[in-house]
């Protein structure tokens, strides 16, 4: 049921080595005597046939597990570590989460492509294989007759018993009847032996007995694992004991089918699994997520260094064919007591920088944002940066990662992935200078919603999201990249939320001459200040200086 650390296991190449000077064939060997063996025919019962437990196609349950180890003469430090399973034959699924002194990690197993997606506190996460054919790895793969992988059934996940003859049966045996946590059971002995290493491991399973009611039990049909003590050795066959591990297993809260929410089956927020070649990747627009020619939306962003959150107003328009492209937006520099509005015209490569509170305009050459902190400034870090987000996102590399609530339960979102490596660059806080480093790698994150949420799509297109909702970047590097590690990864977080997501433009949005008239109005200052500041204006430009100096 659980898979063993490699680690801890190393051991096995000292037992291959005995192996080798040892006359007794493994076919001989059929168990550790002092725990079971698999004699065959196997014992039966003397007690009164019982039947035996059934076991639904989905599960969901809890799993406190208390492990002791002896290795030797030494015995090692008890653990105790917290499961929560959910578990789907149908789907051919299933989402285990750990937690550890505090740290809680998910793995998520694909079976079919066999691939494991182990999320590490919730900060990133790594791709493993799933073993397969390892009778002793109730989370391990089998091959179904049509040749496809799949996971085992329940009974053979929990590793109680076998009756599929293609590989070794495991038939339990039946030891009569206890009281476990003022639970009256059902007690099952099984046993599984591995004649590769010499393992030897008993189980024995107690279910709560039918009369009695389990709490959360929604179908009295399916039997209900209460506890399970499992007593597992390394004895060679002339006696000698090289380990012993001991484990106790209390399952709380079990019912067939799977009650959580949507959300609680979702990858952690933020975080892209990479699985390397073959996996399926989608560009945005193959999600139907794609931002309009023209848009107007607010945005309020916050760091993980910082619990204010900042606001701007952004504003886009492109014209057909891309014969022009401009972004406008309005944001509050810190210390000001206005905003601030910067226009890109990237068709003639000029910047204007209108304060409103004076009623100034800057007209400066180049359309290129300078070196800008992401953790100290994630508006123009995001303005410098939009070709990421906006105008130009990875082609081919986004991950699906299905559907969830967002912007608490009132809203659902489609929720797609990647990583960028080496993005952004490193900018010091103090001096606004590049430090020639970068991040080792940026996960994004989009959350898309729709105004129609039960509409449907044409047979041949995709159903389209036409709003966003959040975007989320979580950024990553090493404290010593020369000896990186999982416990010396460093993470920082910028979160963007949308709101008032708008199709339309106004023939003001970019009008700077309104937008210097206006302000000028607004703060009763009779003159507007033009300036230059790189290379030569264009034709629009020398209007606007001569219309602005008419005022």
């Amino acid at each position: 049921m659980h898979r063993r650390s490699g680690g801890f296991f190393l051991l096995l190449l000292f037992i291959a080595k005995y192996q080798a000077q040892n006359p007794t064939s493994p076919a001989d060997w059929n168990g550790d005597p002092n725990l079971c063996t698999v004699n065959s025919p196997v014992t039966s019962s003397p007690l009164p046939a019982q039947q035996m437990p059934r076991f639904p196609k989905r599960a969901e349950f809890a799993l406190q597990r208390v492990e002791n180890k002896h290795l030797f003469n030494l015995t090692l430090p008890s653990e105790m570590t917290m499961y929560e399973y959910l578990y789907d034959y149908d789907a051919n699924k299933l989402i285990i989460v750990k937690n550890k002194n505090g740290i809680i990690d998910t793995e998520y197993y694909y079976y079919g492509p066999n691939k494991i997606s182990t999320y590490f506190g919730g900060e990133f996460c790594r791709v493993s294989d799933i073993s397969t054919n390892n009778d002793m790895d109730g989370t391990s793969a089998i091959k179904l007759p049509d040749g496809t992988w799949h996971i085992r059934p329940l009974n053979e996940f929990l590793l109680f018993s076998n009756d599929d003859p293609r590989r070794p049966v495991v038939t339990p045996i039946y030891l009569g009847t206890d009281l476990i946590r003022e639970i009256p059971v059902h007690q099952w002995q099984s046993c599984y032996i591995s004649k590769t290493d010499y393992r030897t491991v008993r189980r024995i399973w107690s279910f709560a007995q039918e009369k009695f009611i389990m709490p959360g039990a929604t179908d009295g049909s399916f039997s209900v694992p209460v506890h399970a003590l499992i007593s597992a050795s390394v004895v060679f066959p002339n006696g000698t004991q090289v380990v012993e591990v001991d484990e106790e297993f209390n399952v709380f809260a079990f019912r067939p089918g799977i009650m959580e929410s949507i959300d609680a089956l979702s990858p952690p927020k933020g975080v892209f699994c990479a699985s390397g070649p073959g996996q399926n990747l989608v560009s945005l627009k193959d999600a139907g997520v794609s931002w309009p020619n023209h848009f107007s939306v607010r945005v309020e962003t916050s760091t993980s260094r910082s619990s204010q959150w900042e606001r701007f107003h952004l504003r886009y328009d492109q014209g057909r064919e891309s014969s022009s492209k401009r972004l406008r937006y309005d944001y509050m520099p810190p210390g000001s007591e206005d905003f601030t509005t910067v226009i890109h015209d990237y068709t003639d490569d000029i910047t204007y920088i209108i304060d409103r509170r004076v009623g100034t305009c800057n007209i400066n050459k180049g359309v290129e944002v300078p070196a800008v902190s992401s953790i100290r400034d994630p508006i123009r870090f995001f303005i410098k940066h939009e070709a990421y987000f906006i105008f130009n996102p990875p082609e081919k590399a986004w991950e699906f990662n299905g559907v969830r609530s967002c912007r608490g339960n009132a809203i659902k979102c489609t929720i797609l992935t990647t990583s960028i490596d080496n993005f952004p660059t490193i900018v010091d806080p103090d001096t606004g200078m590049e430090t020639g480093e970068t991040w080792t790698a940026t996960n994004i994150e989009y959350g898309w919603s729709v105004r129609a949420p039960f509409a449907t799509a044409a047979p041949d297109q995709v159903k389209q999201f036409d709003y966003p909702v959040s975007l989320q970047l979580k950024m990553y590097r090493f404290r010593d990249p020369a000896n990186p590690t999982p416990v010396s990864i460093i993470t920082e977080d910028i979160e963007y939320e949308f709101y008032e997501m708008s199709h339309e433009m106004k023939p003001f949005d970019f009008d700077v001459i309104s937008r210097v008239y206006h302000n000028m109005t607004y703060t009763k200052i009779k003159y507007a200040v033009l300036r230059v500041t790189t290379g030569s204006a264009p034709k629009t430009t020398a209007k606007i200086c001569r219309s602005v100096n008419r005022l």
